[in-house]
């Protein structure tokens, strides 16, 4: 009885997907350079409000865990779709988003580089854990995922004339 091998099936980004994901981010950052200009307080000095910057965590957060999830599945494993992927893509967006809050309130407004010797390992494990647990994810690709949304709303911030985290 002979049979027959498994086809494996590669999803892959189309072009106008790549496009929009492009496109969306030039609005970011371009909406993160305008709201940093509206919220100036005095010359070099930023004061954009706690509630737009948490709403704008998790709106970064939502795109980037799905597009984290994608690009860094195990390719082995069927992949999570429908309502299944977007509960666990809220999830995950709103524990990334309320780390970078908590963090943010810890009340160390600049941290020296041998503090985050201490900082960035409770986050790091907090975010890797978050992204194993939620996508089924090998811990080193978990802690890329959590860095990849650390880095680009680091960059945001930063676009936005806030001090950066680090």
């Amino acid at each position: 009885m002979p049979t027959t091998p498994i086809v494996f099936k590669e999803d892959s980004f189309s072009r106008i997907t790549l496009t929009l994901v492009f496109a969306a981010s030039v609005l970011l950052f371009l909406a993160a350079y305008i709201s940093g200009q509206i919220f100036k307080a005095e010359p070099g000095r930023v004061e954009i409000p706690v509630l737009l910057q948490a709403v704008t965590a998790i709106l970064v957060a939502i795109p980037c865990t799905k597009i984290g999830y994608t690009v860094m599945r195990d390719k082995e494993l069927e992949p999570y779709k429908g309502r299944q992927l977007t509960v666990r893509v809220l999830a995950c967006s709103v524990i990334y988003a309320s780390l970078w809050i908590v963090r943010g309130t810890i009340g160390i407004e600049n941290p020296e580089i041998w503090q985050w010797l201490f900082i960035a390992p409770v986050f790091l494990f907090a975010g890797g854990l978050t992204a194993a647990i939620s996508f089924d994810l090998d811990w080193g690709v978990a802690v890329s995922h959590y860095s990849l949304y650390v880095v680009l709303i680091a960059l945001v911030r930063y676009t936005a004339g806030l001090q950066p985290p680090f």
